[in-house]
């Protein structure tokens, strides 16, 4: 059972995965609740974008992954709060557009890269310059949510109300897109570009079918997401007939997707109903 801690990749992917799974929570929870979950795919798709252009131009793929996909969300929150783009049509054109330039450029470049390990994760891409980035990304998400919390609560409860109390939406928006996009680039590498948006997404989702407590859902999608995130590494190891393990992002999302679904049925059987309450 310990043989999986003498691997120093097993060891940087557990660490990695904790701390991803102690901030999407903080930063899903407000990404669901105003109706946003498309952003993510958008946003991993976006990083995708940044890390192609990054390994094109050969220099330092995930700074300028993290440089373009900040740039290319602010865009495209500005194009969403404006109102003048309908929000699912600007989605769909960034979605496609960045992914179609991600492949592209992938096909130019003259490294030798797999696109399946940026697509759907490796644990075995997971260095020492992530992890830092993940440490640092997790302060500043942690620091921002206990000095946005109640902005960011009150914006996702009623924008115009927030206007009216002279609260800055368009700037606390903003912080929340730049740091989701952070911990999409970050995760990248080790859950994947097409399941990143997942583990923002499937916590708050089982965490919304167990309790009605805004401040409740968060908790409990930060234990979900550690247990099936550290059970996925754990999955992807012993499963797999050879060190170099299966991605661990698809085991991760599957133990999650599992869980959801079989909440879902028992509430659906025993006629539960959740009321979500502030």
């Amino acid at each position: 059972m310990f043989e999986i801690f003498t691997h120093d990749y097993i060891v940087k992917a557990l660490v990695s995965v904790i701390i991803i799974s102690l901030t999407a929570p903080l930063l899903g929870m407000f990404v669901v609740s105003r109706r946003m979950s498309l952003i993510g795919d958008t946003l991993s798709h976006l990083a995708f974008a940044g890390i192609a252009i990054g390994i094109f131009l050969k220099f330092l793929p995930t700074l300028t992954a993290i440089t373009i996909s900040i740039i290319a969300s602010l865009i495209l929150l500005k194009l969403i709060q404006s109102g003048n783009v309908n929000t699912d049509a600007a989605l769909a054109v960034f979605f496609s557009a960045s992914m179609a330039l991600a492949i592209v450029l992938l096909s130019l470049s003259e490294s030798a890269i797999n696109i399946n390990e940026i697509l759907f994760g490796s644990i075995l891409l997971v260095s020492a310059r992530d992890m830092f980035f993940l440490v640092i990304i997790g302060i500043a998400t942690f620091a921002a949510t206990a000095f946005s919390y109640k902005k960011w609560l009150l914006t996702t409860i009623d924008r115009e109300i927030s206007q009216v109390n002279n609260i800055n939406v368009n700037f606390y928006d903003n912080i929340l897109v730049v740091l989701t996009s952070i911990l999409i680039v970050i995760s990248v590498p080790m859950i994947g570009v097409l399941l990143i948006s997942s583990l923002l997404v499937l916590p708050i989702l089982i965490g919304l079918q167990i309790t009605n407590s805004f401040k409740n859902t968060i908790f409990i999608s930060i234990i979900v997401s550690l247990i099936c995130s550290v059970s996925g590494i754990y999955l992807a190891y012993y499963l797999s007939p050879h060190p170099l393990i299966v991605p661990p992002g698809g085991v991760i999302v599957l133990i999650l997707s599992a869980i959801f679904s079989i909440i879902v049925l028992k509430n659906y059987f025993t006629k539960t109903k959740i009321i979500f309450k502030v």
